[in-house]
Parts: C-alpha cells; structure tokens; sequence
C-alpha cells in the first residue's frame, strides 16, 4: 500500500549550491517537522494496519513482516522516517506574487530578477485545494 500524506503545513527550501548552474540545488522538504505531521502519519500507519487486518484479507496477507510488525509510537515513527519521500511534485515550491510582494514569479510566471526564464509547472501553485465533485471547496 501506498501511503500518501499531504499536509497543509509543509513548507521546504529550494537554494542554490553555487554559482555553477549544474550542480544540483539544495533541497530540504522539511518533511516530518512537525508534531502535527509525524502523528498524522503514524496513525496513517495504524489505519493501514487495522485496514490490512481486515477479514476480507486474511487470504492475501499472512502476517507483518520486518518494521511493519511495529506497535509502539517510537517505532513506528522510525519506521516512517526511514521511508518518507515525495511521490508527486510538490506545489508551492516558486510561489507567484506581485512585483512588489515576496515570491519567485511574477503573474506572467516569469522568475523575478531573471530575464526570459519562466517557470511553468505545479511549483507555482500556492497549494492544494480539495474540491468536492461539485467543484466547491
């Protein structure tokens, strides 16, 4: 199963290694910075679990193995801080303002200060917004 964790709060940093346009950036997602997000995930971790656990299951899934047989709060943690990652491409990385407000693009996406460079993809957004099948938030 996969576990996806979308938290209202994330923040990160993108920064620049060095003047050298192909070294790679400095990226710190700041993932489980929070309380909020490492108890949020654990109890993800226990829904799986108690999903899995299911009846429908028992011919599909004998048992836990390896750090999924954990049960208390500190192992679990460990166990979801050993496999955080991103699985799609986070938002709100190159937030959009106006010339005279923070940010690293303009309306036009075009990057502030840099002449002809454009940023045209879900790094711009501000963040997601959950929509019901009415397309209401």
């Amino acid at each position: 199963m996969l576990l996806i964790f979308l938290p209202p709060n994330l923040g990160g940093t993108i920064k620049l290694n060095s003047t050298d346009p192909f070294d790679k950036p400095l990226i710190d997602p700041q993932f489980l910075t929070t309380e909020f997000d490492v108890v949020a995930m654990r109890e993800c971790v226990r829904a799986i679990k108690r999903f899995i656990a299911a009846p429908a299951w028992a011919d599909y899934v004998l048992s836990p193995f390896g750090p999924l047989s954990a049960i208390s709060d500190t192992d679990i943690d460990e166990y979801v801080r050993g496999l955080v990652g991103t699985a799609f491409h986070p938002v709100g990385t190159a937030t959009m303002s106006s010339h005279s407000k923070p940010g690293v693009v303009d309306s036009n996406l075009l990057v502030k200060g840099a002449d002809g460079l454009r940023i045209v993809d879900a790094s711009v957004f501000v963040s997601f917004i959950k929509l019901d099948s009415s397309g209401k938030k």
